[in-house]
């Protein structure tokens, strides 16, 4: 499997290699995936941030007298959200990496390219083939 990093930094270099490969894998629908993937992780991180600062928040409230049943509620509104971004998040990293396991490696820089194994170049051979009398 390649590397994410790869795909996100150098893509052409990825695509470029694959196409030696006579198919097409479709690499810009990693693009897509990743991107939603790092907007619900940016969002999910962002209300963690609230609720973590919300929380802090409540005891002080309590400790001065005030009532915090309305903080409480926001708290659990943040928390269901969360519960629902995350499940999103778990969707689109199972679909990335489905993505991912069905992209091949890239081939070496030196292997020509070829429509199938017919256009095969033999490099080099050592003793003789079996033969079998079946």
């Amino acid at each position: 499997m390649l590397d994410v990093k790869l795909l996100r930094n150098d893509m052409d270099r990825v695509k470029q290699a694959l196409a030696k490969r006579n198919k097409d894998y479709h690499l810009d629908d990693f693009v897509e995936l990743d991107k939603t993937r790092r907007e619900l992780i940016g969002q999910v991180e962002e209300l963690k941030s609230k609720q973590n600062a919300d929380s802090k928040e409540i005891p002080k409230l309590k400790k001065e007298g005030k009532d915090t049943t309305a903080l409480m509620a926001e708290m659990k509104e943040l928390s269901d959200r969360i519960k629902e971004l995350d499940a999103k998040v778990a969707a689109v990293d199972a679909d990335l990496e489905k993505f991912m396991y069905n992209i091949p490696n890239m081939p070496c820089d030196l292997v020509p390219a070829g429509a199938d194994d017919s256009e095969n170049q033999e490099m080099r051979k050592w003793g003789e083939p079996t033969k079998f009398d079946f």
